[in-house]
């Protein structure tokens, strides 16, 4: 059963992360660059102290249920402690935007950037409301709820964005359709949320949900930071065109972004079940099952998007976006690095750590900003977007190496053995790649892409050659097309009683 949580999971997410590509395709190419940076901007810049309305109370809840304590009062506690926390966001952020207009007197790029910003915090308050319904869900590894409504909304927003360019507007009218496709949304989470126990709110459990989620909200916060500062910090030191350009970078690569989101809310309550049963043998088994995965499929796919980059960059953007090719190949190798980091980050707080997480995290949140200023300020390097995209890149391989070491010393049955060959591997096997595709078939498109399936089939080859691929990892990699087992997991999930 878990093998269809995760399926459907990710393969939700991909399916929407092609909808969303061949969205912004359109969006892209008739709205342009700056108006695709005035989003992504106004959207970091809301979401920068969005950790404020969870403050760790999510990660708090999927603990307590995932621990096995009374639904009913874990859900009635969890959602007056959310509705305080999203009173106070409101609070925050208004207190910050004020401040920063009329006593710090800094101004925006332009007014259009201060509408879509009031209109991305409405949005921001309906997105709380959902997450109790949507946290609920993950605690009880129910995937088929969460999924299913992000496909809803998700196709609903997408349409609603390329109907909205192709009408010829712009930020304004973009903003507005994401929040229509939220509002449409809502009732759909509470539908599947209404035969939820609920048995009022429990002070002695507020206090144990406050407890686990203080230093959470140190490690939200230095999380959501990290995830915002990059597009906020380069529309400080460029404009809305640079934001743009990076934002275009992540686009293709952001597929793989998704497995580690999916990843994690599974690994989080299945790993705190674990070690609360010191079912360490469990744990191995699923961690070195998920790192062969990625090596074995996910890798290459990263191998052949950074050498085809531009290809890639100018079929779907055009050439207005040759500014992203290099911004794409960065990133695309940046977030598979995520990948492979988020067991261990899990396993970490899975033991209950979650001060060691918020230390590890802050930590790599002043060195990501440190190097972001290096590789931003005009008195240093001034390499514009190109710079923070290497600038997380290094900022997730120091990550990875921090949660392994961690994560490493309490779970000693744990090793860095397929890691560390598959790396190799992969560093080898890219400048190998590299070398031939630039020297021998660089002529036209068609010899180009004839490299792709001589690719493959040289990489899976060698897999099997070295004995690190077998037949039982081609029929798991299968399973992701069994049709009938997601069908009769989905239906078993949304009918299931309460």
């Amino acid at each position: 059963m878990l093998k269809q949580k995760f399926i459907l999971s990710y393969g939700s997410k991909m399916f929407m992360q092609f909808v969303t590509i061949a969205a912004s395709i359109v969006v892209a190419r008739v709205a342009g660059p700056t108006v695709m940076g005035t989003i992504a901007y106004s959207l970091a810049y809301v979401k920068m102290i969005g950790f404020i309305y969870d403050l760790g109370l999510g990660t708090a809840h999927i603990k307590l249920i995932s621990d096995g304590r009374d639904e009913g009062k874990c859900n009635s506690t969890f959602a007056v402690l959310k509705g305080g926390a999203s009173i106070l966001f409101m609070l925050a952020f208004w207190s910050m935007f004020l401040s920063q207009k009329f006593i710090f007197d800094v101004e925006f790029e332009s007014q259009i950037h201060e509408y879509v910003i009031y209109i991305l915090v409405g949005m921001s308050v309906f997105e709380a409301i959902l997450s109790i319904p949507i946290t609920t869900f993950a605690a009880k590894l129910e995937q088929a709820k969460q999924d299913i409504p992000y496909m809803i909304r998700g196709l609903i927003f997408q349409t609603l964005r390329v109907v909205i360019v192709l009408l010829g507007g712009k930020a304004i009218a973009l903003a507005f359709g994401n929040f229509a496709a939220t509002l449409i949304i809502v009732p759909v989470y509470f539908f599947l949320f209404k035969s939820y126990p609920f048995s009022g709110f429990d002070k002695e459990l507020a206090k144990e949900y406050i407890k686990i989620a203080a230093p959470i909200l140190i490690l939200g916060a230095a999380t959501t930071l990290t995830n915002t500062i990059d597009k906020v910090l380069l529309q400080y030191f460029t404009d809305s065109e640079q934001v743009g350009y990076y934002t275009a970078g992540f686009r293709v690569g952001g597929f793989i972004l998704l497995i580690s989101r999916s990843m994690s809310m599974l690994f989080f309550p299945m790993f705190s079940r674990a070690v609360a049963k010191r079912d360490f043998g469990f744990i191995k088994d699923k961690i070195e099952k998920f790192e062969r995965f990625s090596f074995l499929f996910i890798m290459p796919v990263v191998i052949i998007i950074t050498l085809f980059s531009k290809d890639i960059v100018l079929l779907l953007l055009g050439e207005q976006y040759i500014s992203s090719i290099d911004i794409m190949a960065v990133i695309t190798v940046a977030l598979f690095l995520t990948v492979f980091n988020t067991p261990y980050g899990n396993l970490i707080n899975g033991f209950g750590k979650f001060k060691l997480t918020a230390k590890i995290t802050i930590v790599n949140l002043f060195v990501y900003v440190g190097v972001i200023f290096l590789f931003l300020s005009e008195n240093l390097l001034n390499l514009g977007a190109i710079g923070v995209a290497w600038a997380l890149l290094i900022s997730n391989v120091l990550l990875g190496i921090s949660f392994r070491y961690f994560a490493l010393k309490d779970a000693k049955n744990l090793d860095n053995k397929i890691a560390l060959k598959f790396i190799v591997y992969g560093i080898l096997s890219y400048l190998a790649s590299y070398y031939i595709y630039t020297n021998y078939f660089n002529a036209n498109a068609w010899v180009r892409f004839s490299f792709v399936p001589l690719y493959a089939l040289v990489t899976f080859l060698s897999f099997h050659a070295l004995k690190w691929m077998k037949m039982d990892d081609w029929h798991a990699a299968l399973k992701l097309f069994d049709i009938k087992a997601m069908k009769n997991y989905i239906s078993g999930e949304i009918k299931e009683k309460k």
